[in-house]
């Protein structure tokens, strides 16, 4: 990696594992205890029709036709729609609050995480750059202990949405990072690394696909570190 001083990370699914350790992990509690008792292959079933309508509904939110806030609501209702279970309004509408009350509660700092960005801090200078809202994002920091290892931005405080350019900008900007030497580090393609390459930045993906649009690619975000 040439020439590179600065390093942008992505929060969710980047740096914290959050669809694939604590999202699960949370709805899985929550589901047994709310809606069981299910057996393991029953739980694993109601999973996996959750996860469809998931990711039916997201290109309806990525093209403004539906909120997130309403997504959240959505799926669970075709979930327990699908499997004839009861539909009630206001347990639908406090599902969320609760599986956020209860994902907090699951989070634990990751040390070797926390040691690995106080050793890059060292040699680059270090900013995070995420979307969601203010509350929940930053309580996910705080209880990861990560908070303070960077400056934070969030598009639930700084009003620009990832994959909008401005959100890449207005971090660029306050923090004097130069977008040639800065590094781009994120999940997801359409909205970390396409936009910060077409600002010039150097960029690296993290995930299971090959052959992608960016510079670097890494499985893992312990790849990237042992890498730097």
């Amino acid at each position: 990696m040439t020439e590179i001083k600065n390093i942008i990370f992505d929060w969710d699914n980047t740096l914290f594992p959050f669809k694939k350790k604590y999202w699960e992990l949370a709805h899985r509690q929550l589901f047994s205890e709310q809606l069981g008792p299910f057996t393991d292959q029953g739980l694993n079933h109601f999973m996996e029709k959750y996860h469809e309508f998931d990711e039916l509904l997201w290109p309806q939110v990525h093209q403004r036709q539906m909120t997130i806030e309403e997504l959240r609501e959505e799926r669970l209702r075709l979930t327990l729609e699908y499997f004839d279970l009861e539909i009630d309004e206001i347990y639908l509408r406090a599902f969320f609050k609760n599986f956020l009350n209860r994902l907090f509660e699951l989070i634990e700092p990751d040390e070797q995480l926390i040691q690995n960005l106080k050793n890059l801090s060292k040699k680059y200078q270090l900013a995070l750059l995420s979307n969601g809202g203010r509350v929940e994002q930053r309580e996910k920091l705080r209880r990861s202990n990560v908070e303070e290892l960077f400056p934070v931005y969030i598009s639930g405080e700084t009003g620009y949405l990832k994959p909008d350019a401005r959100a890449f900008t207005n971090l660029l900007n306050k923090e004097n990072f130069k977008a040639s030497e800065t590094l781009m580090v994120g999940d997801l393609l359409e909205h970390d690394i396409k936009p910060a390459k077409d600002l010039g930045l150097q960029t690296a993906y993290i995930g299971s696909e090959k052959g992608t649009i960016a510079d670097y690619e890494f499985e893992t975000i312990q790849e990237l570190f042992n890498s730097l």
